[in-house]
């Protein structure tokens, strides 16, 4: 646009007037364009819900009475003077059974993991879910999840325990809901596959009480359906901006049959009433969030199946003693929405031993 003001007739000011009148013209022309795309996606999903937080403007801290969380005692394990890694470590290990993408597999130690006093301790183990295309490498990028960790544990409101961040999908573009579904059995590779492995490399808990499993939004609904299906196999378990019944994406969406679909609906086990009495999940919740609390009268959809049912869900699970509920009053379907909320459901899990 400049440069075709300034080969224009006319004085010098004309021409560069003429220049940056035809820049402006097209940026106004670029912006009516993208506001015309994203308010419409924007209305249905709810990623913002306000122009403060689409500009960036932080949330305010949530208040540390939004739950009842029962004081534990918690294993005081000093760092030594000469430990290698008095932050703790990220390391990893390469699993089979993906692709390139999501093979590496990320694994933070915490600083007792290499004090020579606990060279026998298994610790308590997180395995953390991403959301819908998160690898394991963006999975703390997204929602960190380290450094509230490790200032827990500093200051002994937490167990030393490992983190495990898994991926969103173990073939990238498959949306398999952590379901086995189309030959792509991402449920059975998280039990057989990756948590065997973590636990033959690592000195993790390899039973119940010591496991415990997490995600955000995709990997939230993931690991409210693990809790319930494989509560043999976690502690308890939360969701930041969860769901409560798989939405497959394609080709899934055209592979998958109703019992796949009930198996792993939470939402179907709590309306039945059939939930393992030792079940312990904490919802995190924005009720501006379309795409996780729902809007009855708009609500999301995603390739003709409705998405977000959060509120259907608190409808009917918030009587249940298996079930606890963060409901927070701002913030649409983003990670800063809910990234306050790390290290308070991390306390949350510190009572179940974690």
């Amino acid at each position: 646009g400049l440069w075709w003001g300034w080969r224009a007739t006319g004085g010098r000011l004309r021409r560069i007037g003429r220049g940056i009148g035809r820049a402006l013209l097209v940026f106004c022309c670029q912006l009516i364009a993208l506001v015309a795309v994203f308010l419409p996606i924007n209305n249905t999903y709810g990623f913002y819900t306000s122009w403060g937080e689409l500009l960036g403007e932080a949330p305010v801290a949530p208040r540390h009475d939004l739950i009842d969380i029962h004081r534990t005692a918690v294993k005081r394990i000093p760092v030594s003077k000469d430990n290698p890694h008095p932050d703790g470590l990220m390391a990893g290990i390469m699993m089979p059974g993906t692709d390139a993408r999501n093979a590496h597999v990320p694994v933070w130690l915490p600083p007792q993991y290499f004090e020579r006093s606990q060279v026998h301790t298994r610790f308590p183990v997180l395995y953390w879910i991403g959301g819908e295309g998160d690898n394991g490498d963006r999975d703390n990028v997204s929602v960190p999840l380290i450094g509230p960790g490790l200032e827990m544990i500093k200051q002994y409101q937490a167990n030393p325990y490992v983190i495990v961040f898994l991926p969103g999908e173990i073939q990238t573009g498959q949306d398999t809901e952590c379901t086995d579904v189309g030959g792509i059995n991402q449920q059975s590779w998280i039990m057989r596959t990756a948590i065997p492995r973590i636990e033959h490399h690592y000195r993790v808990g390899r039973t119940r009480v010591l496991k415990f499993i997490a995600g955000y939004s995709t990997g939230g609904y993931c690991a409210a359906n693990f809790i319930i299906r494989y509560q043999q196999d976690f502690r308890a378990a939360f969701g930041l901006a969860p769901y409560f019944h798989p939405v497959y994406g394609p080709p899934q969406i055209s592979q998958v049959n109703s019992a796949t679909r009930q198996e792993n609906s939470p939402i179907l086990r709590v309306k039945a009433r059939n939930v393992p009495s030792g079940v312990r999940f904490l919802s995190v919740m924005s009720k501006l969030d379309k795409s996780t609390w729902g809007d009855a009268a708009n609500p999301a959809m995603s390739y003709g199946q409705v998405w977000a049912d959060g509120q259907d869900f608190w409808n009917h699970a918030h009587s249940m003693p298996q079930f606890a509920f963060i409901l927070a009053g701002q913030g649409g379907h983003q990670t800063a929405t809910y990234t306050p909320y790390v290290g308070l459901s991390l306390r949350w899990m510190t009572q179940y031993g974690l």
